[in-house]
């Protein structure tokens, strides 16, 4: 029979368990990152159409990240889709996010104020995963076709913002690399 003395200590233990292979994950992580070349760091960044996704984000925002006056989308639903590359699209929106921010970190090494940079990134980023999760589930509902243009978009013009705060982070500190990442993004 299990006491409740027993199964506190099972409890802990597992909890423990947990929370040590989550703190060993991290660190392995941070580890491989700061070890990142910048050759390695691009060469996981995935190609996308930067002028569709301009046309997407400029009609939600202006140049300056501020939403627009008119507030309402003039790109058509199907258009959008179209433009975006479906679910594929902002999948692949989503794993660049990742890169951007492994950019954003790889000029920290050398300057300690890009932090603020990587940290907005990392925002951003989550924004898009919660934006692309959204738009899983109402897939999985059947949903998908009235969620996307609301989704979609707002994922989009945030990705957008993030390779122009990362283009401005690589121009301000007149990084050698800023004239590459400026041709991909």
């Amino acid at each position: 029979m299990i006491t409740r003395t027993n199964l506190f200590i099972c409890v802990v233990a597992v909890f423990l368990v947990i929370l040590v292979g989550v703190a060993i994950y991290f660190l392995l992580r941070i580890r491989r990152a700061s070890r990142a070349t910048w050759s390695d760091i691009m060469g996981r960044l995935i190609e996308v159409d930067r002028n569709r996704i301009a046309v997407v984000a400029l009609d939600l925002i202006d140049e300056t990240g501020q939403p627009r006056e008119n507030g309402a989308s003039e790109i058509e639903p199907e258009s959008l889709w179209d433009l975006v590359g479906g679910m594929n699209g902002l999948e692949i929106l989503e794993k660049n996010c990742e890169v951007l921010i492994d950019l954003a970190a790889y000029v920290q090494r050398w300057h300690p104020e890009a932090l603020v940079v990587a940290e907005q990134l990392r925002l951003n980023a989550r924004e898009i995963q919660w934006h692309v999760a959204r738009l899983k589930g109402a897939a999985q509902t059947g949903n998908l076709i009235s969620s996307f243009p609301l989704y979609a978009q707002r994922a989009v013009a945030t990705y957008y913002l993030m390779t122009r705060n990362l283009l401005e982070l690589y121009e301000r500190g007149n990084l050698a690399e800023f004239a590459q990442l400026e041709a991909v993004l």
